[in-house]
């Protein structure tokens, strides 16, 4: 039986030196607790979702090494653009390198059992702190793209529709937002998952549980602890080719 796993905020940075332990001992030798979790836990024919900022590269040639770290780890991964990700141009170019890497954007990920598997980066919310009209209008560019991975889905007759999105989609204590309305018009969705959050004090900001029929699960790396989670299982096993 094959399975899919969800982790966010892999921050790599193999083509330079960004140490992230500078942001707590959860962070220490981040990548190696991965990279042993992720070898332990996936099989070949299992897909992982990393859900957002991936590398802290600036420019696409430098986020090879990262890429290429994650493509030698086993089962096919989709991806989805973090906040951080700067280096994420050219999907065409970007989903040509591997056959195991999907770069999701504006589209989804079909699967044999009728499942898809949709994604974008979102954006923060208002009520937040520094929220201004610049982020306003990135809100709603941001909507839009995931609105267009979600009709993907519905126009390949979706059963199911697993959601990966880099920012929480919903703050508490107001669990409305213009994401969960969105996800209301969709009644293929049954779970999303989603990074960004770092830190016990930010982990209870972000909607987690059931809520309208859906359940969020939150997925950042520090959260997770390094173990990449599972949070679908399917009855047969899938290619490992996306």
């Amino acid at each position: 039986m094959s399975k899919i796993f969800a982790i966010g905020d892999l921050h790599l940075s193999f083509a330079s030196e960004k140490p992230m332990d500078v942001f707590g001992a959860s962070w220490a030798q981040h990548d190696e607790r991965l990279a042993a979790a992720w070898r332990e836990t996936v099989a070949d024919e299992d897909t992982v979702l990393v859900c957002g900022d991936i590398s802290w590269a600036l420019k696409t040639e430098d986020a090879l090494p990262d890429l290429a770290w994650i493509h030698d780890l086993p089962g096919s991964k989709i991806l989805i653009r973090g906040n951080h990700d700067l280096w994420w141009q050219g999907i065409t170019k970007l989903n040509a390198l591997y056959p195991d890497l999907r770069f999701l954007q504006n589209d989804c990920v079909p699967f044999p059992d009728g499942l898809c598997v949709c994604g974008s980066r979102g954006w923060g919310l208002p009520g937040l702190e520094d929220y201004g009209k610049q982020d306003e209008k990135i809100l709603v560019r941001e909507v839009a793209r995931l609105k267009l991975s979600l009709d993907a889905a519905a126009r390949a007759n979706a059963r199911e529709i697993l959601v990966a999105i880099h920012f929480p989609p919903a703050i508490v204590p107001d669990l409305d937002s213009p994401f969960t309305a969105l996800f209301r018009e969709y009644p293929q969705i049954t779970q999303v998952v989603y990074g960004h959050l770092h830190g016990a004090q930010a982990y209870r900001k972000g909607i987690q549980g059931e809520h309208g029929g859906i359940l969020y699960r939150l997925v950042s790396l520090d959260f997770l602890r390094c173990k990449p989670a599972p949070v679908y299982a399917f009855d047969a096993p899938l290619s490992g080719q996306l």
